[in-house]
């Protein structure tokens, strides 16, 4: 799948990454839902987000945001934010990362963030 990803380097964000999901954690909520699945069904069914996808998408993120900026470095565990999305009315999943270098905090987000957009650095 290709995905289509709206980047904004912002300074650094201090506070409250606690309060998001891991990207580690939501890959593995996601395979043990596939897991669960396949156990009780024989197959993974069609709903919901595959774990092979969102691994796809978090490859695809960092990809993009590395062509804004980001030097591929960490300072904390990167994580998932969850967004609605109008057309499709389901939440779709997005990105956040801090740089270790300086503390920059890059946001890849599926949907447009008029909001960050006015405040990013690039």
């Amino acid at each position: 799948m290709d995905w289509e990803w709206h980047v904004y380097e912002l300074g650094p964000i201090d506070h409250n990454w606690e309060y998001l999901p891991k990207v580690a954690d939501v890959a593995k909520t996601l395979g043990g839902s596939e897991a669960q699945m396949m156990a009780l069904h024989g197959e993974t069914g069609e709903a919901g987000i595959s774990l092979n996808n969102f691994l796809s998408a978090w490859e695809s993120a960092k990809t993009a945001a590395s062509c804004h900026g980001w030097e591929g470095d960490f300072r904390g565990a990167p994580v998932v934010m969850w967004l609605p999305v109008w057309d499709t009315y389901e939440f779709s999943f997005g990105f956040v990362l801090k740089q270790d270098n300086n503390g920059t905090t890059f946001v890849v987000s599926p949907v447009p963030l008029p909001h960050l957009a006015e405040q990013a650095r690039r």
